[in-house]
């Protein structure tokens, strides 16, 4: 009897004992899979726009130049395709994560930690075009799109400011805010992902 005891357990008689896997890493890295396809299209609509931008404005210049916040720089370009890399990595992350594999709780964290400072520079830099333009509608006040950009008034371009902030808020800070707390603090081992030590969420 004493060596019945003592006889190990054969991995067939371990899966007995094995919980069943949590549910919360398919709906995670659903989500992750979701937002940063969302946003890497979102991005790709408004690097097209942005591309056209130029050709689509000559005719409303009259003569007038490009304003300099119409005008991408390499800048620009490096933040873009900064943003699109990471974009791409929450998108892995997420995979991997409905997969259950731990390597993807360090890819959304990684995304998660860069993100907030990243959007919170693109919001200066979007701060800073909109003081260019309206620079730019001063010094061509008989231009179609500046007058156009003044007919609003001082209301319509605060309300634009508290949009544009909104937004960086929501896109920018809490999604990802979600992401670092949930994998920073939350659930923060593999054991968790995998059920051995965590039940149905």
């Amino acid at each position: 009897m004493n060596d019945q005891l003592t006889e190990p357990i054969d991995s067939h008689d371990e899966d007995l004992f094995a919980g069943p896997a949590p549910a919360w890493p398919k709906w995670i890295g659903g989500f992750a899979i979701g937002w940063g396809g969302l946003m890497l299209t979102c991005t790709g609509i408004m690097s097209a726009y942005i591309l056209y931008l130029p050709k689509m404005m000559e005719p409303m210049l009259e003569g007038a130049p490009l304003p300099e916040a119409m005008q991408l720089g390499l800048l620009d370009w490096s933040l873009m395709a900064v943003g699109i890399l990471a974009l791409l990595l929450l998108i892995v992350g997420g995979v991997l994560c409905v997969m259950r594999n731990p390597l993807s709780r360090v890819l959304i964290l990684i995304w998660g930690i860069s993100s907030i400072p990243f959007s919170l520079v693109n919001y200066v830099r979007q701060m800073d075009a909109q003081e260019s333009m309206r620079a730019w509608a001063q010094q061509y006040p008989d231009n179609t799109i500046a007058q156009n950009m003044t007919a609003g008034g001082q209301s319509a371009q605060q309300i634009g400011e508290v949009v544009g902030l909104a937004m960086t808020i929501v896109l920018g800070i809490i999604v990802p805010a979600f992401f670092v707390v949930w994998f920073g603090f939350i659930k923060t081992k593999p054991a968790q992902m995998l059920g051995a030590e965590e039940e149905i969420i």
